[in-house]
């Protein structure tokens, strides 16, 4: 006599329990990245090499402007392009009336930043790490075309993934 056992069940949970942690670790990570003020910023140009490339991906921590110093890479918005931001050294910190001034520079260009910022936010994102190329993934959101389409993937696939709950509910 041959004994045969049904996988299907134990498919089925090992498969929730998968999804079950997956859900538990993005959430985990959300929480990690809104308490600890962590923020992202892909490197738009090659300015920063050759410690950081364009399309890498800068992990920015959101620091007090009493903390920022001379040689921290920081994320400024660009005055010549609202909306933009971009990544540079500090290579000199004044106040001016009371506030922040810092002037910048790309450490691949040769003169500083033609402009020097005033800091009127009380924390300035400051990069801590980099994940190399993970920041083309984020410019590729930029592009309409491209978010269009990941937003209907993303729809379709909560769609698939509902309609076969609802199903298997039914059996």
């Amino acid at each position: 006599m041959t004994l045969t056992t049904n996988k299907k069940p134990v498919r089925r949970v090992v498969s929730g329990v998968l999804l079950a942690a997956l859900a538990v670790a993005a959430v985990a990570g959300a929480a990690v990245v809104v308490l600890a003020r962590i923020g992202f910023s892909p490197v738009l140009s090659p300015s920063m090499e050759p410690g950081f490339a364009p399309g890498d991906l800068l992990v920015t921590r959101a620091v007090p402007v009493a903390e920022l110093a001379v040689g921290d890479v920081v994320v400024l918005p660009r005055p010549d392009a609202p909306g933009e931001r971009y990544a540079h050294r500090v290579i000199e910190l004044t106040t001016r009336s009371g506030e922040p001034v810092v002037r910048t520079k790309g450490d691949a260009n040769e003169s500083a930043d033609p402009q020097a910022l005033r800091i009127t936010s009380p924390t300035v994102p400051v990069a801590v790490a980099d994940v190399p190329v993970v920041g083309r993934i984020a410019l590729l959101g930029r592009d309409t075309g491209v978010r269009i389409a990941l937003i209907v993937l993303i729809g379709g696939a909560v769609l698939v993934a509902t309609r076969r709950l609802l199903y298997r509910g039914r059996r």
